[in-house]
């Protein structure tokens, strides 16, 4: 690691580009050590961004310090940084074990810190869980649009899952910075226990996936009470447990004839077109 950034601190990471460092720094989630800034300015930088960042630093404290694009490049492995890396603590996705019922225009979120109550951006919560999502990019796109469509929380589980990482950061353009997220363990379990506070399944499937009730995005009805949209992992899809806990499997049908190989989208591209067509009453 090169040493003008300091990565000898315990449970350090560095976030770069300027949206998920203007998140994070609007934010406030993550304690910031140091701005890192690139010498030379570039034709290439959005300047105006590039010095809202900076400004935003020095009006919170945060030491800035001007480094090479060589001496950037090499300690993010010559991904993208846009002139600017932040040097943070480790984002924090804290283990939850319940979603409690939803009751007077909230519902109570049990973790491993302590209880959470959390108010929904709409009528009802809207959570996302993620059963084995494994690549950082489809991650990062997934929590931007989870963000947009206005899901009040990502739940991240599976065998193997994918954590929110600074690269996860970067391709979310900073809304893995302004989204609550956390781990679960057992998710059947987790899955089991919200359907008995009064939540509901929605599962994403393929239109040839043999389960029951499996209807199209054109067919999803109004929600009506607190739910849980299920999305499953990249090469083997939700697993067989939480299936069986679903009441809706649903499927984007397709608009063409396709060979019967490509019966799926990326899931990426998947979450923000299921999300996109929940009918969710405003608040």
């Amino acid at each position: 690691m090169h040493p003008a950034f300091g990565l000898d601190m315990p449970n350090v990471e560095l976030i770069y580009g300027l949206a998920p460092i203007q998140a994070a720094l609007r934010q406030g989630r993550r304690e910031a050590y140091g701005l890192f800034i690139q010498a030379e300015f570039q034709g290439d930088m959005p300047r105006p961004r590039f010095e809202e960042v900076i400004s935003l630093a020095e009006s919170m404290g945060i030491p800035i310090k001007k480094v090479s694009s060589r001496a950037m490049s090499e300690v993010l492995n010559n991904s993208v940084h846009q002139g600017v890396i932040l040097k943070t603590d480790i984002y924090a996705s804290t283990r939850l074990s319940d979603l409690g019922k939803f009751d007077n225009g909230q519902h109570e979120v049990v973790l491993k810190s302590g209880n959470v109550v959390y108010q929904p951006r709409r009528k009802f919560p809207l959570w996302l869980c993620l059963d084995g999502i494994q690549d950082t990019h489809n991650l990062g796109s997934i929590i931007r649009s989870a963000l947009y469509f206005g899901i009040d929380g990502l739940l991240l589980g599976g065998e193997e899952y994918c954590r929110p990482t600074p690269t996860v950061s970067k391709t979310s353009s900073g809304a893995m910075e302004c989204m609550n997220i956390h781990r679960i363990f057992k998710m059947d379990k987790v899955i089991e226990r919200a359907k008995a506070n009064g939540w509901s399944i929605i599962c994403t499937t393929t239109r040839t996936t043999a389960v029951a009730r499996n209807i199209s995005i054109d067919e999803l009805p109004e929600l009506d009470s607190p739910t849980i949209v299920v999305l499953g992992s990249e090469q083997s899809g939700i697993s067989g447990p939480i299936l069986d806990l679903s009441d809706i499997n649903v499927h984007i049908p397709e608009r063409a004839d396709t060979p019967e190989y490509i019966d799926s989208l990326n899931v990426g591209v998947a979450a923000g077109v299921v999300l996109s067509a929940l009918k969710m009453p405003k608040a």
